[in-house]
């Protein structure tokens, strides 16, 4: 043990690699060092360093000036040489063709060298001074403490808590920071400190590679543990491990009760969040602004030299954690025991530290662009390994593993000479640049499957001991360690997946690739980053093998142990057993946990930890009803591993080809989309069920056949709840999915039935078409309810008819000259086409109900009803309903009412050549009414039919979960009443920014393949849309942004791939081209967008199919996306599923009078979803509304009648005692005349789907209390305060007497009107 003293000074300095000056000054001294001594601060160098210092900066001051002398000359030659011709040079026209070759636009070029020039850090620079300058007192201190002598475990751990409590502001004594386990009672183990001899400066920041991101950026200093300190088997049964955290507890003593103290919070913190591996953490207190803004952590890092160990027994296969010592019995052989490879690597890390650092020295001389592009791969990964991101208030750990340091030794992997796969060479010149360095690397990274095809730097790894013990291999420089140690499977997978999407994006013209590749907020939403969500809360006690007592297994202890924490090794049980289990159905399964593991004593009181899964399902897999397993003829074991994981749930099954084989059974043929969704969270919770006692929630995640089966013959080492449950799940995306229901399926079909019937239907006009007068080209479906996008799928009529809502089919004939050319007498002709029809189909199918009708004298003869007259042009929107002179109903066989209209091509023409004439004659009320015609005209037989083939194509060729998004979404703007009608979004708008979810590449992301998962997107879309400034378009070319189809290389050589990726780019992604979205975006900025919010496709550049939203529309949205996407994260964050009713329950506090219906005649009442009717049927009124004042009630009717004498809405019947009437919707009809009528007075919101409550907002420019007699007013007005006025009489809103007539209106209707506000 060497004494204790006075020590010298080690000088302290960090390579600035800017002033060339200075490297060239030292050149010569260099070449005689040793490549150890650049790296080191030793206490040879210590004398005179300061001395060199003043005269550095002396000298660097001189420089500036003569640079400074230097460019007045300069610019006063250019100032007489202006009229000289400029001389391109080479270099400029290289870089004109990198910005077009390159970077595709010059504007993304200067994007990255703005973002590497705000987020880049050099040491020795005037911004650093204050930093460079602590590090140096850092140094100073730990190199001047005084030794401890070497004491027992005990002593030690009391030493440290009372030497603690005298530094710390709360006289709380801190404890070492073992790991688990803590060093066992009577363990033959000293502890000792001496100061460190060796104090280096590691990592980006030294190596000139610093790239600041949301969690700033770290400083690293390693201090080097003196070789006295450790002996020859100390890499043995956590010996080293143990040493290392005394260390760490003295270097914090040390630190804190010198004057960094008054400067630092210092704190412990967990290299690679690996508990085994405590640092001393050092963050600037808020006073210290000069490192503060800088927003850096210095950590002190202990290691130790390369003669301390053998290295060379820390090889992956080796064992050096003994089972005996965890049970206290010692072990009989050494042989057979379980290798320990996660322990070993941990170890070898820290002694190889420096070794990496002159690694990437060298390769940082032999490429110029190195380190900027090392820097643009750090902010590449920190957007997407989710490390210190949060869900609520609770923060993730994520990927620490994958990190900038992996990446950056990737990099030199590719650019140094390589051994892999049989191939040698570098993959990526030296000589590229920042980007070119940045873009292969990620090509490669989305190319290279690290399981399948190992890599090394040179040829002297065995790779076969590696693959064996890791889940991916990349061996370091040294041939000792993987880089990848500790790194899962699954995050593996999602490096790749993530990769593979900015490889697409980086080569997409028409998109904002910066954005997506550096900046998206996106990527860290865990909420809507995955297909499936799930938290579960884990009893760690229960979950893991027993620590102590009879029952432990010193091999089980050992396997938990190995990966360093109770935490981590619950994260890694479960990732790898879902992953295994759902190796087909899920792409990833992301196993992520919350907050940080313990140390020391802390770890006993961690009774439970939450976890969230994240899975990534696979589209095609993950959708089977049947999961085929091995055979077990042909695959004994594997036929033995998937029983264990099934349980009964495997049936032995022989198939149409003749194989017999084991299989899953989840559902029937024909079960809808948004049912098959649910089969992956169900095939989870069966598992965790089965094999960890999970309790599921909700309840019904799992189905009555799973619970029969899920606990019977249960693996021997699984779980039982014989102890209690080990853990809860809960399952959002389950959750969220009961809203798109509706309250009961009594008489509610599938979308698969309305489209079978819709081909029926078009087969049997196409039998019938010799008896018309034309052929019968087409029939065009232009209803939601056919294109899988109705919030509720099409109703079946038999008995229940209480509402019949007709799909719309447009029937096309073919082109003839004898259509009339006047508008009366081809209405006429369309009218006798319907009724031909209708003849010739009920000839033919006589048991078939049908009726002609037309929109101004009513529909059949059994209402006698006004079933609706042409509707008002309401302010700058036009009305979206299905507006058409005749049709023709028919009552399919199926159940499913069709409305039949004809679609003639002349009529368009004529309308449109008639309004021109009416333009050319000055008449501009005429043309103006006739131009409000044909857009109508258009609208429904243009404009709809191609909507709808462009909204069914995407939604059920490429995208399936596309349908239950838009549902989510227009139940969502539903039940905030701001769907259809005047005020709303309409329909058409609402799928559109469900397509855009899906085709839109700017998140970064992959297109979801949940519902959930789409509807949360389109919150986030909602709430960040700024309309006035962002063009938002819907590409519908875009239809496989990510690329996962595009899969057509051969897999069995990864490095074939990931070459000609490189040599030929073919990550390509599709949609619309450049010049389409020059285009779009030209007309936005001419300013055709700015009246409100359009959206833009390529069939519809100027946004106009669908009207123009208000800006009152898009701020309420906006507001109303934002707080539902905060409770959606709260739900999650929590597991209470009740947060997510707040998402669908609109606050009724805003508006300033509510119309309360009658729930009895409320025809639509069943679209309602179950858990929000019930819970309102309740209460009586909906959330909010008891605490408001209820006035008028004198007002209301009494002419009601009893409530027993009307058949009720709850049964299905029809309340007005009339069947048969489609489409009859009296609330509708209510809010339409209320629009009609008061259009000019106040704003009504209504739920379209089944809502009893009708808002409104008055128009405060009429309802003011006073104003000047306007006869052009349009509202009911009463004589005001005559004395105030002067010249002219006031007059003010007459609000009782249109309260009276809204309820006079609503007479049958309303139940109840409650005035909020004044």
């Amino acid at each position: 043990m060497a004494p204790a003293g006075k020590r010298k000074t080690p000088s302290f300095k960090v390579a600035d690699k800017r002033d060339g000056k200075k490297v060239a000054k030292r050149a010569q001294v260099e070449e005689s060092e040793s490549e150890e001594d650049r790296f080191v601060m030793s206490e040879d160098d210590s004398e005179g360093s300061e001395a060199e210092e003043e005269q550095e900066e002396q000298e660097e001051e001189e420089d500036d000036l003569s640079a400074e002398n230097s460019g007045r000359q300069t610019t006063k030659q250019e100032s007489h040489s202006k009229d000289k011709a400029t001389k391109v040079t080479g270099a400029e026209v290289l870089a004109l063709n990198e910005a077009s070759l390159l970077f595709k636009t010059n504007l993304f070029k200067l994007q990255i060298q703005e973002l590497l020039k705000e987020s880049s850090v050099h040491a020795n620079s005037k911004a650093t001074r204050a930093l460079d300058a602590a590090l140096r007192q850092i140094r100073d201190v730990v190199t001047s403490m005084d030794a401890v002598k070497e004491q027992s475990v005990d002593a030690a751990v009391n030493y440290v808590y009372n030497q603690s409590k005298r530094v710390t502001d709360d006289k709380r004594g801190i404890d070492v920071p073992f790991p688990d386990p803590a060093p066992a009672v009577g363990m033959s183990l000293t502890l000792e400190f001496q100061p460190p001899t060796v104090v280096n400066v590691v990592g980006s920041y030294a190596l000139g590679m610093v790239a600041k991101t949301h969690q700033g950026f770290n400083v690293d200093m390693v201090v080097q543990m003196p070789s006295e300190l450790l002996q020859e088997r100390d890499h043995l049964n956590f010996r080293y491990v143990y040493k290392r955290a005394y260390y760490v507890a003295m270097l914090m003593i040390g630190i804190k009760q010198s004057a960094l103290g008054e400067l630092f919070e210092i704190t412990l913190g967990r290299l690679r969040d690996d508990v085994r591996l405590p640092v001393v953490e050092l963050r600037a207190k808020k006073d210290v602004k000069q490192i503060g803004k800088l927003g850096c952590v210095i950590r002190v890092i202990p290691t130790f030299g390369h003669d301390a160990m053998p290295l060379k027994r820390l090889m992956p296969d080796r064992n050096h954690v003994r089972p005996g010592y965890l049970t206290g019995t010692p072990d009989e052989s050494d042989k057979d025991l379980p290798a320990t490879p996660q322990y070993n690597a941990t170890v070898l890390g820290d002694a190889l530290m420096v070794t990496h650092m002159k690694y990437l020295h060298e390769t940082t001389s032999m490429c110029p662009e190195f380190a900027q592009a090392a820097a643009l791969l750090r902010i590449w990964i920190s957007q997407r390994n989710l490390v210190g991101r949060k869900i609520g208030d609770q923060e993730l750990c994520g990927s620490a593993r994958i990190n900038g340091f992996v990446l950056t030794m990737l990099l030199a992997f590719l650019v140094r000479g390589v051994q892999s796969g049989g191939r040698s060479g570098p993959k990526l010149a030296g000589t590229m640049s920042a980007y070119q360095l940045f873009k292969g690397t990620i090509e490669y990274l989305a190319a290279h499957d690290f399981s399948e095809t190992p890599v090394q730097f040179g040829t002297d790894a065995d790779l076969s001991v590696f693959a064996e013990h890791y889940a991916g291999v990349f061996v370091d420089p040294t041939s000792s360690l993987n880089l990848l140690a500790g790194v899962q499977a699954w995050e593996l997978e999602e490096l790749r997946l993530a990769a593979r999407r900015t490889a697409f994006d980086l080569n997409n013209n028409g998109a904002d690739r910066f954005g997506i590749v550096f900046l998206s907020p996106a990527l860290c939403d865990v909420a809507g980053r995955y297909d499936h969500v799930f938290r579960l809360t884990v009893n760690l006690s229960k979950f893991l093998s027993p620590k102590h007592g009879a029952q432990m297994d010193g091999c089980k202890r050992l396997n938990d142990i190995e990966w360093g924490s109770p935490v981590a090794a619950v994260q890694q049980r479960l990732a790898s057993f879902l992953g295994t289990a759902l190796a087909k159905q899920a792409r990833v399964v992301a196993v992520l946990p919350t907050g940080g593991s313990a140390f020391g004593e802390g770890t006993k009181a961690m009774r439970t930890h939450t976890f969230f899964i994240g899975v990534i399902a696979d589209a095609t897999e993950a959708r089977r009803l049947v999961d085929l397993g091995p055979s077990p003829d042909a695959q004994a074991d594997e036929a033995a591993r998937f029983r264990a994981y099934w349980g009964e749930r495997a049936e032995l099954r022989r198939f149409r080809d003749g194989s017999i084989r084991l299989a899953t059974v989840w559902g029937e043929s024909g079960m809808p989309f948004e049912k098959r969704a649910q089969v992956l969270p169900r095939m989870i919770a069966y598992l965790l069920r089965r094999h960890f006692a999970v309790r599921s929630v909700p309840s019904e995640l799992l189905q009555a056949e799973d619970l029969a089966v899920v606990d019977k013959n249960r693996p021997k080492n699984a779980h039982t709840s014989d102890n209690g449950e080990t853990a809860e799940l809960f399952s959002i995306s389950t959750s969220m999915g009961r809203f798109a229901q509706s309250i009961d399926d009594n008489g509610v079909g599938t979308f698969e039935e309305a489209a079978t019937a819709f081909d029926e239907l078009q087969k049997e006009v196409k039998e019938i078409e010799d008896q018309l007068p034309l052929r019968v080209l087409q029939l065009h479906a232009v209803s939601p309810g056919l294109r899988y996008a109705s919030v509720v799928p099409p109703k079946r009529v038999d008995d229940d008819d209480s509402f019949i809502e007709p799909q719309h089919v447009l029937v096309e004939f073919e082109s003839s000259s004898k259509w009339p050319d006047d508008i009366t007498a081809l209405h006429k002709v369309k009218a006798a086409f319907l009724m031909r029809l209708n003849e010739c189909y009920t000839g033919k199918y006589p048991e078939i109900e049908t009726h002609v009708g037309n929109r101004f004298f009513g529909y059949g003869s059994k209402d006698g009803l006004v079933s609706g007259m042409a509707d008002l042009k309401v302010g700058d929107q036009d009305n979206m309903d299905y507006e058409t002179d005749n049709f023709l109903d028919i009552r399919h066989s199926s159940g499913i009412t069709f409305r039949l209209s004809v679609l003639c091509e002349r009529e368009g023409e004529m309308v449109a050549k008639i309004a021109g004439e009416m333009r050319s004659a000055k008449l501009t009320a005429r043309a103006d009414a006739l131009e409000l015609a044909h857009r109508r005209w258009e609208r429904n037989n243009v404009w709809r039919a191609k909507h709808h083939k462009r909204i069914l194509d995407l939604s059920q060729r490429h995208h399936p979960a596309m349908s239950m998004t838009m549902r989510l979404l227009k139940r969502w703007l539903a039940r905030h009443m701001l769907l259809g009608q005047t005020v709303g979004m309409p329909e058409e708008v609402a799928e559109l920014v469900a397509a855009h979810v899906f085709t839109d590449v700017s998140d970064g992301l992959a297109a979801p393949g949940t519902g959930y998962t789409g509807f949360v997107r389109c919150l986030r879309v909602l709430g960040g849309w700024a309309w006035k400034d962002d063009l938002f378009t819907v590409d519908f070319a875009a239809d496989n942004r990510d690329g996962a189809g595009d899969d057509d290389e051969d897999d069995d050589d990864e490095e074939a791939v990931a070459m000609k990726t490189l040599a030929q780019g073919v990550w390509v992604a599709k949609g619309m081209d450049a010049d389409t979205m020059g285009e779009l975006q030209s007309m936005f900025e001419a300013k055709k967008f700015k009246g409100g919010w359009r959206v833009a496709t390529e069939d519809d550049p100027a946004g106009m199919w669908w009207g123009q939203g208000t800006a009152m529309l898009s701020r309420r949205i906006a507001t109303l996306a934002k707080a539902s996407l905060q409770c959606v994260r709260e739900s999650l964050a929590t597991g209470n599923g009740a947060k997510l009713d707040m998402v669908f329950t609109t606050p009724l506090s805003d508006y300033d009078f509510v119309i309360k219906l009658d729930k009895d005649v409320v025809c639509r009442r069943y679209e309602q979803p179950p858990k929000l009717r019930s819970a309102e049927d309740a209460q009586g009124e909906d959330a909010g509304d008891a605490a408001q004042p209820e006035v008028f009630k004198n007002l209301l009717p009494t002419v009601q009648q009893p409530v027993g004498a009307r058949p009720r809405a709850g049964v299905h019947a029809n309340p007005f005692n009339q069947p048969g009437m489609v489409g009859f919707d009296p609330v509708g009809l209510y809010v339409r005349d209320l629009v009609n009528v008061y259009h000019r007075s106040a704003l009504f919101f209504h739920d379209v789907y089944g809502g009893h409550i009708i808002a409104g907002l008055w128009n405060p420019a009429v309802a003011a209390q006073s104003a000047h007699l306007n006869p052009r007013a349009h509202a009911n007005v009463m004589p005001g305060d005559s004395k105030a006025a002067k010249t002219q009489a006031l007059v003010g809103f007459n609000k009782d007497a249109v309260v009276a007539e809204i309820i006079r209106l609503g007479e049958g209707l309303v139940a109840d009107f409650v005035l909020q506000q004044d």
